[in-house]
C-alpha cells in the first residue's frame, strides 16, 4: 500500500512512513538507564555509599568513624547533570511522604561518632517525576553526572564526590 501511495503521493507516503517509524521507536526503542555511582573523592574516616533506588531517588548510607559528630548538609549538597546543570539535593526522610515545599532551608542530618545513617534524596528539579514514580532520563547518556554531598566536620565543610554513569537496562 505504501508503494502505491508513494507513486501517487510521494510526500504523503514518506510522512506516513516517518510517523509509523517514530511511533515504533517510542514504543520499542525507548531506552531506560540505571545510574551507577562511583566514589571519586572520599572523606577520611567517614564511609559514604550512594546507590540508586528508583524513579530518580538515591539512597545514601554514612558511617561516621570519627571521634566527633558530623552533619550531612543538605542545603549545600548538589547534583550536576550530564548537561552541566546543577540542582540541589532534597532530603527524603520518608519515601511515603515527600516534602511539600522544597524552597525552605533543609535541616542538616547529624551522625553521631561511631554512628550509622541511612536515608534518601532526590534532585530538586526532578522531584515531581519521583513523586509520580517516573524515572527522569539523562540529557546525555554518554556523559557522567556528579553528586556532591556536603558534610560539616569539625566546623569545616568537606565534600564527598561521586560520578554517576548511566548504563542501559537490559
Amino acid at each position: 500500500m505504501l508503494i502505491k501511495m508513494h507513486r501517487r503521493y510521494p510526500g504523503l507516503a514518506g510522512l506516513l512512513l516517518a510517523t509509523l517509524l517514530a511511533g515504533c521507536t517510542g514504543l520499542f526503542g525507548s531506552v531506560k538507564y540505571h545510574p551507577v555511582i562511583t566514589e571519586q573523592k572520599s572523606i577520611p574516616h567517614v564511609s559514604v555509599v550512594v546507590s540508586y533506588k528508583a524513579d530518580g531517588i538515591y539512597q545514601v548510607q554514612v558511617r561516621n568513624n570519627l571521634s566527633a559528630s558530623v552533619s550531612l548538609l543538605w542545603s549545600s549538597s548538589a547534583y550536576v547533570n550530564t548537561g552541566g546543570d546543577t540542582t540541589r539535593l532534597i532530603h527524603i526522610p520518608n519515601l511515603n511522604n515527600f516534602p511539600a515545599d522544597t524552597s525552605v532551608v533543609q535541616i542538616p542530618s547529624p551522625i553521631r561518632r561511631g554512628g550509622k545513617f541511612k536515608t534518601y534524596f532526590v534532585g530538586e528539579s526532578w522531584i515531581d517525576y519521583s513523586r509520580r514514580g517516573v524515572s527522569p532520563r539523562p540529557k546525555d547518556s554518554e556523559s557522567k553526572a556528579k553528586i556532591y554531598l556536603s558534610f560539616n566536620i569539625r566546623d569545616k565543610r568537606v565534600y564527598w564526590t561521586g560520578d554517576v554513569t548511566f548504563v542501559p537496562d537490559k
